[in-house]
């Protein structure tokens, strides 16, 4: 199964194996190091640079780009154990997820994410504000209501208002209130409620795109805290929250393609929908930074995946059109209209393209492919409505 990813994609994981668990050996070519950066993940082999087959000013390069990166992870994490915010919060992803590494300085960080108790939200923000943070909330996150960011130091800190993005309004109020009653002085949450956050950021970011860091991120909780004698009791809460396909699939995959040991509890899982998952993932890159180099055929695939209904169809154009419409950014009584504004660029564009019709019927196709792999892996997907919290209950 594996060859069928290419040579490329075949040196990749087997420098995360080499990596992560420490067997085997390499070889890496400026290609698999470029796939390596684009799913934020070329940190993992720092323990093992020297072992791994490559030309040397390869590795200067990386080794150096590694000190870049571990560099950033300390002072991330000192701005982390400085944070500003006397009320009780817990830390989300980030170092909650490093702890499950054999070397959590080699996993890459991106922004802080702290979530408070509601009543203490505005109190949380005001602080970062009273030190010295700049926010820097863009437009749609704040339509949204989700978080707001701040920033200081070239550190990005959210803090949530709520964490869970679910279509379905019991399964996100379930996950957020097991967040919410695990906060305490540790800011850290029991694994299992962990094990969860990081299933719900795989599902949530899956139409986007996804890369190998979130899936690493539950290979390595899974290797540490899911043996199978703990599976039934965690399988309860990931069906309760809407994630027990996608933890027994995403689980199956990893013992496939990146070394986890097995696990009885994913055999059953088909193994033609872990390959077309792998395949799903190495394509995105980190957050679906690998498709955005080619952003028509990206935004194209991901409208027909999401307009299988009028509602689906509409939800997208609006979302998109309030990130490209400058005018609705600066006028909000134009906010209303930003799916129509959507929609007439859209039809710019695809009279702009060449060979219409065989990249649309293409583009049609892998939106298909993409739509049950979606469905079988039981993810959040925007047609069908997502979930916020909202003056103080769960709406779509």
């Amino acid at each position: 199964m594996v060859q069928r990813l290419g040579e490329t994609y075949q040196s990749v994981l087997s420098v995360l194996k080499c990596a992560l668990w420490n067997t085997g050996k390499a070889s890496v070519d400026p290609e698999a190091f470029r796939e390596l950066k684009h799913h934020a993940v070329s940190t993992l082999p720092a323990g093992v640079l020297s072992s791994l087959t490559m030309p040397e000013k390869m590795r200067a390069v990386w080794q150096q780009e590694i000190y870049q990166q571990i560099s950033y992870n300390v002072n991330y994490r000192h701005e982390q154990a400085a944070l500003p915010v006397s009320v009780p919060y817990v830390i989300l992803k980030g170092t909650s997820a490093a702890k499950y590494y054999p070397h959590p300085e080699y996993r890459s960080m991106g922004d802080i994410d702290i979530m408070p108790q509601r009543k203490d939200y505005a109190a949380a923000c005001e602080e970062l504000l009273q030190n010295g943070y700049l926010e820097s909330t863009g437009e749609v996150a704040r339509d949204f209501g989700r978080h707001r960011q701040f920033r200081k130091n070239d550190i990005e800190i959210e803090v949530h208002s709520f964490f869970a993005i679910q279509n379905n309004q019991e399964q996100a109020a379930l996950l957020d209130q097991l967040i919410l009653d695990h906060i305490s002085s540790s800011h850290e949450l029991p694994d299992d409620i962990n094990g969860l956050v990081l299933l719900d950021h795989i599902s949530y970011h899956m139409e986007e795109g996804l890369g190998l860091k979130q899936i690493i991120d539950w290979m390595m909780y899974v290797n540490r805290c899911l043996p199978d004698e703990m599976w039934s009791s965690f399988q309860e809460l990931a069906r309760r929250t809407g994630h027990e396909q996608l933890a027994v699939i995403t689980t199956r995959m990893c013992e496939i393609y990146l070394g986890l040991s097995e696990h009885h509890f994913c055999a059953h899982a088909d193994p033609a929908v872990c390959e077309q998952f792998m395949e799903y993932i190495l394509q995105c890159g980190n957050f679906g930074r690998k498709q955005k180099a080619d952003e028509d055929s990206m935004v194209s695939k991901n409208f027909l995946t999401s307009a299988r209904t009028v509602k689906g169809t509409f939800l997208f154009l609006q979302k998109r059109g309030l990130i490209n419409w400058k005018a609705a950014k600066k006028y909000p009584f134009l906010r209303p209209f930003a799916w129509l504004h959507q929609a007439f660029r859209y039809l710019r564009k695809g009279l702009r393209r060449k060979g219409n019709m065989e990249k649309l019927k293409a583009e049609h196709e892998v939106a298909l492919r993409r739509d049950r792999l979606f469905e079988a892996l039981g993810v959040t997907r925007e047609g069908k409505g997502i979930v916020r919290y909202q003056d103080g209950k769960y709406v779509k």
